[in-house]
């Protein structure tokens, strides 16, 4: 019965093994031949859009210059930018000899926009118009030029794509093929050690029960390896399973419990050390009065006043961190909450000599809150100023990103330090002397009650930005 077996056995794996060969090379070929073509059509639908780009960029400026519009410095850059993209991507002795074109023109143009008199004087209108002749030949032209041998690489590499997919198609169906009848080769040998392999299971099995505890059920392991018992033992092994679910979710119950307590006990300490310092400059001036046998004084009960205002801001801050405010939402409009809150850091601004600066983007409706909201903004807002005793530039930007308004609250101070940024929206981690530590928690807080997302990083050219995104109110489809 060994040596049929083996007969059998060795014939079989040896014809699966060449049908698997034959299989795995074929489908490498056809798919690295498809690759490559897929490879050349992006890269013609890459320079196509390119040519596009820089030929709708011309169009403006040639607009531009016929209605005689002086200002067109952020086109010639645009302008040059394509052309920078055009020379890298250009791969095909016609793209480069076109690409060439295009600069030897486009610096034409600028040379004649250089040397032509100045706005007003006689000959300016001519000059607008020589410059846009020389645009308009010596550079649209051959872009579109460019853009017409692009169209027509296109159309060759389609018809190139679909023939190898053709191929492709052929080549998987007789894939498919061979992989049928090695199925059917490979199905002789595997019926023999589907038993072997049923066996070494339900060894495993037993080790993870005996993993799981001492008390789990035995298994025992027989010799047939017959299914109507490896399916007995694994409900035993899921029963056990169950129970140790079940008791590490206790266990993780009681961890959060020891979190919440932990946390009471912070924020408790917290409130001891800012209410601490006031109420002891209150109990000096108040036993200085009483053994001088004095009256206090103006300039004293000032003090007591500014104290005990100091421990009811902190107490209103530990409140609303403990405790939010029920959010009322209302339709309204991003810009005039940003104009507001620039309005309301005008005079602290000005005082430190910080340049406001706000880039309002589109109309961006929101669903809000809106006095909660203000408080985010002004918070950020705040915090950049702190950041920037000796002045510097302060901008609030907003813009579109999908189905959502993204703001961002960006400053030119020295930055977040790097062992504050991972802990940034931490309770009581704070940078600052007189910091709680809660302003950025809070703000994060009504942030994801909104909806949105806040998260902050340091600039490269210096400063800070904190990135706010929230939902827009009524957005269809999503436009980037």
């Amino acid at each position: 019965m060994t040596r049929l077996h083996t007969r059998i056995v060795l014939p079989v794996a040896l014809i699966s093994a060449c049908l698997l060969i034959l299989s795995v090379l074929t489908a490498t070929s056809l798919i690295g031949r498809q690759q490559s073509v897929a490879k050349l059509q992006r890269e013609n639908l890459d320079s196509r859009r390119m040519s596009i780009e820089l030929d709708e960029c011309l169009t403006d400026l040639l607009l531009l210059l016929r209605d005689r519009v002086e200002d067109t410095s952020r086109l010639h850059e645009r302008a040059r930018l394509h052309l920078l993209e055009i020379r890298n991507a250009a791969d095909e002795q016609r793209e480069i000899e076109l690409a060439d074109e295009l600069e030897r023109g486009f610096a034409a143009y600028l040379n004649q926009r250089r040397t032509m008199p100045a706005a007003g004087a006689p000959g300016h209108v001519e000059g607008l118009r020589d410059a846009g002749s020389v645009l308009e030949t010596e550079v649209l032209k051959p872009c579109r030029e460019y853009k017409q041998y692009n169209g027509e690489r296109i159309d060759s590499t389609t018809r190139e794509h679909e023939r190898e997919l053709l191929a492709l198609a052929w080549g998987m169906a007789g894939i498919g093929t061979l992989g049928a009848a090695a199925g059917v080769v490979l199905g002789f040998g595997i019926s023999g050690a589907v038993k072997r392999n049923v066996r070494g299971l339900q060894i495993r099995i037993r080790d993870a029960a005996e993993l799981l505890g001492p008390e789990s059920a035995d298994i025992v392991v027989t010799q047939d390896g017959n299914f109507s018992r490896l399916h007995t033992d694994i409900e035993s092994l899921t029963d056990r399973i169950a129970t140790v679910v079940k008791e590490l979710q206790l266990r993780e119950r009681e961890v959060r419990r020891a979190e919440q307590l932990a946390a009471v006990g912070q924020l408790a300490a917290g409130v001891a050390h800012e209410i601490r310092n006031p109420l002891t400059s209150i109990k000096l001036l108040v036993q200085s009065g009483l053994e001088d046998g004095c009256e206090l004084g103006p300039d004293d009960l000032r003090i007591i006043e500014s104290e005990v205002r100091r421990m009811e801001k902190s107490l209103g801050t530990f409140l609303e961190f403990a405790r939010p405010p029920k959010m009322e939402r209302r339709p309204m409009e991003l810009r005039e909450l940003l104009i507001d809150t620039l309005l309301l850091l005008k005079i602290r601004s000005a005082n430190s000599e910080v340049r406001l600066a706000l880039e309002p983007g589109p109309e961006l409706n929101l669903l809000a809150d809106r006095e909660q909201l203000q408080q985010v903004f002004l918070n950020l807002a705040i915090n950049a100023l702190d950041a920037m005793p000796a002045g510097g530039a302060l901008t609030l930007a907003a813009r579109r990103v999908g189905g959502r308004a993204r703001i961002e609250v960006a400053d030119t101070g020295p930055g977040i330090a790097a062992e504050m940024l991972p802990r940034l929206f931490e309770p009581f981690a704070s940078g600052k002397d007189t910091g709680l530590g809660l302003g950025l928690v809070i703000s994060k807080r009504i942030v994801e009650d909104h909806g949105g997302a806040i998260v902050a990083a340091n600039r490269a050219g210096g400063g800070a930005s904190f990135y706010v995104t929230l939902p827009i109110h009524g957005s269809g489809p999503a436009n980037a």
